[in-house]
């Protein structure tokens, strides 16, 4: 299964969810983990305690053809987690996709032999619907929005994603799966409730509510995931619930698809 957590809204918690996420399935699925971090930023990389300056191989290389995915690849980054690292030059590689023929299908085809070796890849995407996270949404099987409750323009930025992801489908002939979750949530708080009604609206209700909680800003500050640094609490276990229900859901499609 392939996992992109993509929002073009920036701000709503999408890297925290892909390395939370990662982090959980790794303990959770049979086989070894691998995240990919789209983004420029390299905020993914970071927050798993990864050095892009002394890293030899980033997504950059994979991208312009000097290394295979493979070659690319952290090992144990964390535990139970393997990782190709962003850097800030893929900003570059973007602008250089836009002449290529085949321009959508560059991750997909460099990632193609490694979905053999990893039960599981999670991407993290740039905050925008450019060519890198259009290149992870073309070989996503299900794309995780993260929507934040402090924050009504990142409802938007899902309606964004949406229909680009309804187009990928006329395009793929099936459209991946569009889970969505709460990031930030206080469910006293009448904006969390505006929100969590306006996804409903949409018939995109999320599978999961991540509580808001000074410990995310702190996990990410110390580049320690917080399902790693504090399991037990309620965030973390958030998390583990997505990864429940994001399994459970997968595994029921693949039945369906069988009969």
């Amino acid at each position: 299964m392939l996992i992109g957590c993509a929002n073009q809204k920036g701000g709503v918690g999408k890297t925290t969810t892909a390395v939370n996420l990662a982090v959980c399935l790794s303990r959770q699925a049979a086989g070894r983990l691998l995240a990919v971090d789209c983004d420029p930023q390299a905020t993914m990389t970071r927050q798993l305690g990864i050095d892009v300056r002394t890293t030899a191989l980033t997504l950059v290389d994979v991208l312009v053809g000097r290394a295979a995915a493979g070659d690319a690849v952290l090992r144990d980054a964390v535990p139970g987690v393997d990782v190709i690292a962003g850097a800030r030059e893929l900003s570059g590689v973007e602008m250089a996709l836009v002449g290529e023929i085949g321009r959508e299908r560059f991750l997909a085809d460099a990632l193609e032999p490694l979905r053999d070796t990893y039960a599981t890849i999670v991407l993290d995407t740039p905050p925008n619907l450019g060519l890198l996270t259009v290149n992870a949404l073309v070989c996503a099987d299900v794309i995780l929005a993260p929507v934040s409750c402090e924050d009504e323009a990142s409802v938007q930025g899902l309606v964004e994603l949406r229909s680009t992801v309804a187009r990928l489908g006329r395009l793929r002939g099936q459209a991946p799966t569009l889970p969505t979750l709460l990031t930030r949530w206080v469910p006293t708080r009448v904006l969390s409730q505006v929100i969590e009604q306006a996804l409903a609206d949409l018939d995109l209700a999320p599978v999961v509510k991540v509580p808001a909680r000074a410990a995310v800003g702190q996990a990410g500050a110390e580049h320690v995931p917080l399902t790693i640094s504090a399991p037990d609490g309620c965030v973390a276990m958030a998390y583990k619930q997505l990864v429940t229900r994001l399994t459970a859901a997968r595994e029921a499609e693949l039945e369906a698809a069988l009969r």
